[in-house]
């Protein structure tokens, strides 16, 4: 994305779209009970899961995305939060994280993973970097159908260009796939109204 599209899509995630983040932060903590440790949120652009996250519990935050303009605004968004102390930025690839094996409790992304290349790659180093007991929680969705209709209908009063825009789509099955490939054992992948979703951990 260019910086205009950049821009945009902070104000939208931090409008339109805040709801979304704070719901499925919730999703998470209920589902990992993972709230204290190291949190690594995945193709973060703005940071608006892991903040969402930072709201709720006590984790330290990785931000990782590949998009340098991104990560301008994810400096200035965590910045406004008052994070800056519990958070580090990495600018890499998920295929690539240059992070040592066994040193993250909780993986989160919300809205990246269908736009991923090489997918058992980087589940494969997802895994690497969970601590024993870690947990990984990664998908996208537009939460339930209420929220997801008032969302739809403040983006397309205030981004009505955003609204129509593709959000990427893979299938359950190719996660599935992806993870076989990647050998994660005990991987779930479900789809419900509220998304996709895939869940692993490591024992």
């Amino acid at each position: 994305m260019d910086a205009i599209e950049t821009g945009e899509y902070n104000r939208i995630a931090l409008g339109p779209n805040a709801p979304l983040y704070a719901f499925y932060a919730e999703r998470i903590l209920e589902s990992t009970g993972i709230s204290e440790g190291v949190c690594l949120d995945v193709g973060c652009g703005g940071g608006y899961l892991g903040m969402a996250m930072a709201a709720i519990t006590e984790l330290d935050f990785i931000f990782l995305d590949q998009c340098e303009a991104m990560l301008g605004h994810l400096e200035r968004n965590l910045a406004g939060q008052g994070l800056g102390g519990r958070s580090v930025i990495l600018q890499a690839q998920v295929q690539a994280i240059p992070l040592p094996a066994g040193s993250v409790d909780l993986v989160i992304s919300r809205g990246s993973v269908p736009f991923w290349e090489e997918l058992p790659r980087a589940f494969t180093e997802l895994y690497r970097i969970l601590r024993p007991g870690g947990r990984a929680y990664i998908g996208g969705g537009l939460g339930p159908a209420t929220m997801r209709a008032q969302v739809e209908a403040a983006l397309r009063l205030e981004e009505p260009r955003w609204s129509k825009k593709d959000r990427g789509r893979r299938t359950p099955g190719e996660y599935e796939e992806a993870l076989r490939t990647a050998g994660i054992p005990g991987a779930t992948v479900s789809r419900s109204e509220i998304g996709t979703w895939i869940e692993f951990g490591k024992e």
